[in-house]
């Protein structure tokens, strides 16, 4: 079982870190766990590969725990912040637990069982401070914590960091000794960035109740244009997994445009093809990367896991339609469809379509010069569909939606 299991994620890339002797634990079957704080009303990108190697592990036999956080989520986790979180209301955290647990179903069937969700308020609420000190806090040293990444850049900075963020290394550390105690729960897995507050649930356990836990990391995933964590658009907004947020065919072009040189490595962290099916995609795909074969294969599957298979079809043949047929052939539900997808305008039936303008509405150009060079060069194309209509074209693969009211 651990063979199969780990020996897959290794060859996948998926291991950042592990604790030494993590095999033994899955060699006898293991409850692994993976949490989120309900900070927001949805799932995004960052968070869809813990999720990933949480059911490669159940397809491998083993049981997990899915954490849908609210009490940790009251706190804030300062990993990766540059500055204080804002403090969210208990309704509002009660609302965002509600929908991200629906999303969480796509991935997992909750049986209670091998598939469990737990809310960590559940125990954190009812701690007594003096409590809480006197059982956690006197094995977890500061010096362990002040060595924290996330805090000594936090210090570094004028802003510094609250008492109660600095705290939340030992919230973390405490929602693992609870697993242990409560649901034999010996591994927890995360970003590479959660190392640090991971391993302080190891050190707890073995200094207070003397068992050995594991934890293990994989990697987080960086943008080679940029040099910053990868999951966000050329504008700087976040994947969602809620399709109000990030639409279906936003979501599919998304990994569409993925750049060739993070092609494999996406298709290796987050399909869920076997080893050989993804080494002939792969050997394939070199062969004409300008198919972007691998890029399409992910996108697709993804769109299919996240989204469902009607949405995910419907993204693939309009994409088709758009990029290797120039729009030939796209209906008024296509239209539909990629509307909350592209920069959409509506203009008034009383007016004419001046492209100049149109182009600055849409966002496609910065300037009338620039637009004017554009149309002189012919880069931009301009069609009127069903009478209600204007598909604008720019270059190859950006467009923009006018519609007539």
């Amino acid at each position: 079982m651990e063979i199969n299991f780990l020996n897959d994620l290794e060859w996948r890339g998926l291991i950042y870190q592990k604790t030494p002797g993590i095999e033994n634990v899955f060699n006898k079957g293991a409850t692994i766990y993976y949490g989120v704080d309900a900070t927001a009303d949805s799932l995004h990108f960052g968070h869809l590969l813990g999720y990933l190697v949480l059911k490669r592990a159940y397809e491998a036999g083993h049981n997990i725990i899915v954490l849908m956080a609210t009490g940790t989520a009251a706190i804030g986790d300062p990993s990766g912040k540059d500055a204080e979180r804002p403090i969210v209301s208990k309704d509002i955290l009660a609302a965002n637990k509600e929908k991200l647990s629906k999303q969480v179903e796509n991935f997992f069937k909750i049986d209670g069982k091998r598939v469990k969700t737990i809310d960590n308020a559940e125990w954190l609420e009812k701690l007594s401070l003096i409590d809480f000190l006197r059982d956690t806090g006197k094995y977890i040293s500061a010096n362990s914590m002040m060595d924290m990444e996330s805090v000594k850049t936090r210090l570094s900075r004028q802003e510094g960091i609250s008492y109660a963020e600095f705290s939340y290394q030992l919230l973390q550390a405490y929602d693992f000794l609870r697993f242990y105690e409560d649901h034999q729960c010996e591994v927890q897995i995360g970003g590479s960035d959660q190392w640090g507050n991971m391993i302080q649930g190891v050190e707890l356990i073995r200094k207070k109740i003397s068992r050995e836990a594991h934890v293990l990391s994989y990697p987080l995933i960086v943008d080679p244009k940029t040099g910053k964590k990868f999951g966000k658009t050329e504008k700087g907004a976040a994947i969602w997994l809620d399709p109000e947020k990030t639409p279906p065919f936003a979501f599919y072009q998304f990994f569409i445009n993925v750049e060739d040189e993070l092609a494999p490595v996406l298709m290796k962290y987050y399909s869920f093809k076997s080893k050989e099916e993804i080494e002939e995609l792969i050997g394939e795909w070199q062969k004409q990367k300008e198919t972007r074969l691998i890029q399409k294969e992910l996108a697709y599957e993804l769109t299919e896991m996240v989204h469902g298979r009607e949405l995910a079809d419907q993204s693939k043949a309009v994409a088709s339609i758009l990029f290797e047929r120039k729009g030939e052939g796209l209906t008024e539900k296509d239209l539909k469809f990629i509307k909350k997808s592209v920069p959409y305008t509506t203009l008034s039936s009383q007016n004419d379509l001046v492209l100049e303008e149109v182009l600055i509405q849409l966002g496609l150009v910065q300037s009338k010069n620039e637009a004017r060079r554009l149309i002189e060069q012919k880069g931009v194309i301009s069609n009127n569909l069903f009478n209600k209509y204007f598909l604008i074209r720019k270059g190859k693969k950006d467009y923009g939606i006018v519609e007539i009211v």
